[in-house]
């Protein structure tokens, strides 16, 4: 695509799609939050606001009643949906990032392009937070209010009613795949009930019942083996051995349909979501972040996703290198569309030649 329709096509984008999907009432704060943090280098939350307002008290002002907006922030994806990226048939790699002190549960759909796009968000505080008493007072507060949250529900809880919210929003389950960490009783009970297709990679010493057998994973000697755990019929498919750790990949699926080496080759791509998070924090400096509230991160992260989603459908990247390169090595289309953008705004400026 050339420099100058990069432009075109975003702006027609977020008029047609994003704009015409949101009511009335929000629209103000939605423009704002668009122009403030999409397609946008992070600095902060209120310096981005200061790049749309000149006067920097209406700046800030503007920027807190967005972040504290808990219902535009709710209805934030039914506006990403507008955008048609997920299907029935997608695959979303689903996991959690850290930002200094809150955590966030992130959905990204496979582009078998090395990146991610990120689809949907759930917020919380984060649970790595120290209990020293001579940690900052700023981690102190975010770990008071991640004990009081935790009272109410825990961060499976957190994680099973963000997924179930993905779904009622779309209408449908995408196909999820995980990474370690998700493969408790809880959210695979879940999932199984309500008709979820999932991959989950499990550790090798975890135990599953085979032939009747309390075995551990790591000693099933079938690279596709039918097992029981938490009471349901699964398969655990076993990968070639990863170079990296020379340990193979387990993966724990109620997918019966799908061969061993489909199952492989869709787990293989959940490494996009993880270029994506590093994307966002280096190519978009979001690791700069220095938020106290999920909500405000939640609605940032949206409008950050907003601006992946539209280079994603404008530039329509397509495969650079061989399908045996792994995602971690290709270059990121991310990075591509951002400079494509930059060119654009330097020939807006300057012209061409």
């Amino acid at each position: 695509m050339s420099s100058p329709n990069i432009v075109r096509d975003t702006r027609t984008l977020i008029q047609n799609k994003l704009f015409a999907a949101t009511p009335k009432k929000w629209l103000p704060q939605l423009r704002f939050g668009v122009q403030a943090y999409s397609l946008q280098t992070f600095q902060s939350a209120t310096g981005n606001a200061r790049r749309v307002e000149a006067n920097a008290n209406t700046a800030a002002r503007k920027s807190e009643r967005l972040l504290a907006n808990q219902k535009l922030a709710n209805n934030l994806g039914n506006i990403f949906d507008s955008l048609h990226l997920v299907r029935p048939t997608s695959y979303v790699n689903v996991d959690h990032s850290d930002m200094n002190g809150l955590t966030a549960l992130v959905g990204a759909v496979q582009t078998r392009l090395g990146r991610a796009v990120p689809c949907f968000v759930e917020t919380t505080y984060s649970d790595r937070l120290s209990a020293r008493k001579d940690t900052p007072p700023r981690k102190r507060a975010l770990r008071a209010a991640w004990v009081e949250e935790r009272k109410s529900r825990s961060l499976t809880g957190h994680t099973i009613d963000a997924l179930q919210d993905f779904a009622d929003r779309l209408g449908f389950w995408p196909r999820l795949v995980f990474d370690r960490g998700f493969g408790n009783e809880s959210i695979v009970e879940h999932l199984s009930a309500v008709g979820a297709v999932f991959y989950i990679r499990v550790k090798s010493g975890n135990y599953v019942e085979f032939d009747g057998q309390r075995t551990k994973i790591g000693q099933l000697k079938d690279k596709d083996a039918t097992i029981r755990l938490y009471g349901l019929t699964l398969r655990v498919i076993r990968s070639a051995k990863d170079g990296k750790s020379d340990e193979p990949w387990y993966i724990l699926t109620n997918d019966t349909e799908k061969s061993r080496t489909k199952i492989v080759r869709i787990y293989y791509h959940r490494f996009e979501i993880e270029e994506s998070f590093k994307d966002l924090k280096h190519i978009l400096e979001f690791r700069r972040t220095r938020l106290n509230k999920p909500n405000s991160l939640k609605v940032i992260l949206w409008l950050m996703f907003f601006g992946v989603a539209l280079l994603y459908k404008v530039t329509k990247p397509t495969k650079q290198q061989a399908e045996h390169i792994h995602p971690k090595k290709r270059l990121s289309w991310i990075r591509q569309a951002l400079e494509q953008l930059q060119q654009a705004y330097g020939l807006l400026i300057w012209g061409g030649g």
